[in-house]
């Protein structure tokens, strides 16, 4: 039975998916997003050779299915091992000059069986 962590955000909950209270060996980020105002999140990762991410798409909510809201996920995939930061960007692609609404960055540690492990998380608000 799968066991989920809540980050408290403003609006905004996140994620990080535990087996029977164990961390996974490819934890995964849940983030809310609404597709259809144009809010989803971005990923940028600061060692490319360390880690993966797979964005496994967005999934429509149950409780408001009309306005567009849903949750969108990520799988953190261990490449290498080593250290890195994976930031989650939320706000809208083509709003390239705007600040984003959200920065959600996890600093990562990658072991030799390649299992990954959240050192550290760090929201930041953005200016909208």
């Amino acid at each position: 039975l799968a066991l989920a962590m809540t980050l408290a955000l403003p609006l905004l909950p996140a994620l990080a998916e535990e087996d029977a209270g164990n961390a996974p060996q490819n934890p995964a980020v849940i983030l809310a997003a609404n597709p259809t105002t144009g809010y989803t999140w971005t990923v940028e990762i600061a060692d490319e050779a360390v880690i993966f991410v797979a964005d496994d798409g967005i999934v429509q909510g149950d409780e408001q299915p009309l306005t567009g809201e849903g949750l969108q996920r990520f799988e953190l995939l261990g490449k290498a091992q080593g250290y890195t930061t994976v930031t989650f960007v939320y706000g809208r692609s083509w709003e390239t000059e705007e600040e984003p609404v959200y920065r959600l960055a996890y600093d990562l540690s990658v072991d030799a069986d390649l299992k990954v492990t959240v050192v550290a998380t760090t929201f930041t608000p953005g200016g909208n």
